[in-house]
Formats: C-alpha cells, structure tokens, sequence
C-alpha cells in the first residue's frame, strides 16, 4: 500500500515521492518482521536520510512527510517511544515523560514494539540526552569539591523531571548543595516532588515560566540542559541575560544546545516532529556575546557523542 500522501497528491509527480516510498516499503518491511534488528539499523538510518535530503531540497512537502509519519504510526507503532514524541502529549516532542524515559531507557513491553524502541535508545541524539545528565553530574562534583560546609547554590532551568537532581543528591548525600528548579509544566513539577521527595528540603521548585520569572537570591552554578535549543536567537539572548544576572561572581552558567552535528536529526524531525534550533560552537559563542558576556568567559564543551554542546559562561 503507498503512502496516504500519495493517494492525495495530484501536483506532484510520483517519482518525486521516492524517498518516502523507500522509506515506506523499508518500515513496512521492519513491521511486519516485529521490528529492526541492530543489522537493520544502518538501512534505516540512510533511508532516513535520503528522505531528509528530499525535504531539505524542496522535493517532498515536510508537511506529506509528517502526515504520513502519524498515519503509518497509529496504524503499527502505538505505544513506542517514536509515537510518544509524535503526540506531543504536552504540546512539543521532548517534555519531561520522554526524557525520563530516555533517562531510564524505557521500552514497550510487547514484542512487536519493544524492537522499536531499541532503535531509538541507540539513536545519538537519546544517547547525548543520558550523557547530559552525566555531564550535569560532573559539573555538581567539580563545583562541589572542596567547599566544606559552605554551601553551593544551584539554579536548574527547565527542570523537567528533576531524576538528575535526585541520583545526584542521593550519591552525595553529605555534600550540602540547594538545588531551586524552575519548569513551566505543572506535571513536570508533580513528577520532580516525588521523585525529589526524599530530600525535599534541598530542593525547591517553582511552577513558573523562567521568561518570566526566576529566582534571584543568587547562584555559584545555573544549568539549563534541554530549553534553548527550543529558543530563537533573540529569546534565547534574553534568557541568557537573565541567567547571568542570578550568577554569583565566580560562578558560572553552563547552557545546553544541539548541536548541528547530530545523525539522529532526520529521524527525530521526520518520524517524531521534534525539531530543535541546532546551533554550532561559533554560533553559541557569538550568541553569548551578544548577551554581554566577555569573550575570555566564553567555553563551548561537548558529550562523548557530540551532538549536545554546552555553553559555559564563568562570572
């Protein structure tokens, strides 16, 4: 059966749609096997790109690509971890449920899902996601050391679940680190309290939108993984100055962003719409700039994998 969009199409010449055929005949194939096995992975993924290639070269609509996304997933895919990006259940493809459940690589129990969700734990892009966490953890330990009893202040933006709050303090649970985490969702808080409830009284979190609000008694550490790469140029400069502002002399910003290095890119905006604003180490660096940073302040680091970049700004 050929896609939908084909059956619809009038206007377009049906060799035209041949990247979407392939990938099609390709994911239909998988299916009916019960899924992609690790040999499979490497056909998929050039498929995938062959597809992107088209969109990004104007000959297949990326609005036919995402209708048939949705169509070929609700018909096999219900319940994966693709079709849970695709849904959008809080209104964009990454929010809290989905990174937790990259954080704890999550996978659909039944057998002809569960082959689904491997392929997508092994894309780059899940993998920078878990390295990130670890990054964060990292950082917590370097500002941590050597402090004694005094304590150390950290701002978390976009806090979504909080988990890498919790395995933090849970491993540390002497170091007298305070942790304010801000998130605009209000089930993304819900989640984070119980999971931080153990040691409620390190944690403190406010339901509000940090555009708009932050707190301000003043931070040695602000991180913010996984927000501004879902910002234009100009906001993401706004809330770049905000961050400063909160930042103790001789502390430091540290701000994650996709980089434009990320093979996982056409998978993640053709079969689950999440499209981020990927941006490289020279663009970071001027963006940080723009926010009145000072240029000898200004480090660009990455994860194993390359594909999340980390802006850090010292004060």
């Amino acid at each position: 059966m050929p896609p939908t969009v084909l059956q619809e199409s009038h206007t377009v010449r049906k060799n035209d749609f041949a990247p979407l055929i392939e990938c099609d005949d390709l994911l239909r194939e998988l299916i009916a096997c019960g899924g992609p096995m690790p040999s499979d992975y490497a056909h998929m993924n050039r498929a995938l790109r062959r597809l992107g290639d088209a969109v990004k070269a104007g000959v297949i609509a990326r609005e036919d690509v995402i209708a048939y996304s949705h169509d070929i997933t609700s018909r096999h895919l219900e319940g994966t971890m693709q079709a849970r990006a695709l849904g959008k259940k809080y209104g964009y493809s990454g929010d809290f449920e989905i990174i937790e459940a990259i954080y704890t690589m999550q996978i659909a129990q039944e057998p002809h899902l569960r082959r689904w969700d491997l392929y997508f734990h092994s894309q780059a892009a899940p993998n920078a996601v878990r390295n990130r966490k670890a990054y964060f953890h990292q950082l917590l330990n370097s500002h941590s050391a050597g402090r004694a009893r005094t304590p150390l202040n950290v701002l978390n933006v976009a806090s979504g679940p909080a988990r890498d709050v919790r395995e933090w303090v849970l491993d540390n649970p002497e170091c007298e680190v305070f942790f304010d985490c801000v998130d605009a969702e209000a089930h993304a808080i819900e989640r984070a309290r119980k999971l931080c409830a153990p040691f409620g009284k390190r944690v403190e979190f406010y339901h509000r939108n940090v555009l708009r609000f932050l707190p301000t008694k003043g931070y040695e550490l602000v991180w913010s993984a996984g927000l501004f790469d879902y910002l234009t140029d100009r906001t993401f400069v706004f809330l770049l100055k905000a961050l400063m502002a909160v930042t103790k002399r001789g502390g430091e910003v540290v701000v994650g962003n996709f980089s434009d290095y990320n093979p996982s890119r056409d998978y993640m905006e053709l079969l689950g719409d999440w499209v981020l604003h990927h941006r490289t180490s020279d663009q970071l660096r001027a963006l940080a700039l723009e926010a009145g940073a000072p240029a000898d302040s200004i480090e660009v680091m990455w994860e194993p994998e390359g594909v999340n970049l980390f802006l850090h700004i010292r004060r």
